[in-house]
């Protein structure tokens, strides 16, 4: 053990503001290593928190769950590892061993561990994780694009094309363009859809949308028949909807404008109960199918990474606010508002 400190950004509570605290160093168990941050991606989860969505950690703790940076230390039994090198923290992995992770879902692991949410997390100079968590950032990829990654971008593919499938051809409609549906626009390209539409209300956003690959883009105003407009857009409605909002309405709304044998998936986070309005005679006749979607797979973090290197996607441009620790709280509050239109925020250490 040793005396040495860092600086983290800790959470006390609802209602109250972050704080920059100095707490102890991390040091890494046998089978953990010890990642210097370089980036952490601020995400509408950690807002959430902050306002009413219970946090898993005992307070107080430290938020920040899309990490990036180098390693420091490596605990005696890591063997795949070494100082030095870049990686990004998948979010998803399991314990291994219960049913649930053998059958192919160790996101909904009960035993899952996520730093920023279950223990202490990145928005810190340093965290201690599980080495097989680990995903090593391809030459090329910055890592800032690599945090923002983890969970911004690797969540909406999972969204698609582990829970939804996506094939080449098929009809997209993205529900909320923000961070995770901004992304989830530019991988359904990738994915090769046919159709890309994005609804939103802010029509920033929906620029934002066009220039990702949306083909069509869509105004949320109060009194508009969205649904109708959508289903005449998509020609009988999408095969696929993504729902990025977490808000009964937007869950309603994807419902509706689901072709017979169409599927909605949901990756937005809320607390209130999903609507769907849509008869249950009418929802067996036409086999409609919505599925949950939670973070991802270490797999699908591999994916998109390869995606960033080889030039598939544009991360470091989705970027739109850099920011030190001491201004994390300042970030939050930002993206609570909006203000300042912001895309991606991700906060970055001092070398």
């Amino acid at each position: 053990m040793t005396n040495r400190r860092m600086r983290a950004a800790r959470f006390h509570g609802v209602g109250t503001p972050l704080e920059i605290e100095e707490v102890p160093y991390p040091e890494p168990g046998p089978d953990e290593v010890v990642v210097r941050i370089a980036a952490c991606g601020v995400c509408g989860s950690d807002v959430h928190f902050l306002e009413d969505l219970p946090v898993p950690a005992p307070l107080p703790m430290t938020l920040g769950h899309e990490p990036a940076g180098l390693i420091e230390s490596i605990g005696k039994e890591v063997r795949d590892w070494a100082p030095g090198d870049r990686v990004a923290l998948s979010i998803g992995e399991g314990c291994g061993t219960c049913r649930t992770c053998r059958s192919g879902h160790p996101n909904s692991c009960l035993s899952l561990v996520v730093p920023g949410i279950h223990v202490d997390g990145a928005f810190a100079e340093a965290i201690r994780v599980r080495a097989d968590a680990l995903v090593a950032v391809p030459e090329g990829v910055s890592l800032r694009a690599a945090a923002v990654a983890t969970d911004c971008v690797a969540s909406p593919y999972h969204g698609l094309a582990c829970r939804g499938r996506l094939e080449p051809g098929e009809r997209v409609v993205v529900i909320g363009v923000g961070g995770l549906g901004g992304q989830g626009v530019a991988l359904s390209r990738v994915l090769e859809a046919a159709m890309i539409v994005a609804v939103d209300t802010s029509p920033t956003a929906l620029e934002r949308a066009k220039q990702a690959g949306a083909t069509h883009t869509i105004l949320s105003q109060p009194g508009a028949d969205l649904a109708a407009e959508i289903s005449e857009l998509t020609d009988g409605g999408a095969d696929l909807v993504l729902e990025c909002v977490g808000a009964p309405d937007a869950v309603s709304l994807g419902t509706q404008v689901l072709r017979p044998g169409a599927r909605l998936v949901l990756v937005g986070v809320g607390i209130e109960p999903p609507r769907i309005d849509v008869p249950l005679a009418m929802f067996g006749l036409r086999e409609l199918t919505v599925l949950g979607s939670f973070g991802s797979h270490k797999r699908d973090l591999v994916e998109v990474l390869q995606m960033q290197a080889d030039g598939l996607l544009d991360i470091d441009s989705t970027i739109s606010h850099r920011l030190p620790l001491e201004k994390v709280a300042e970030g939050l509050e930002m993206l609570r508002t909006k203000k300042g239109d912001p895309q991606r925020i991700v906060i970055e250490m001092e070398p």
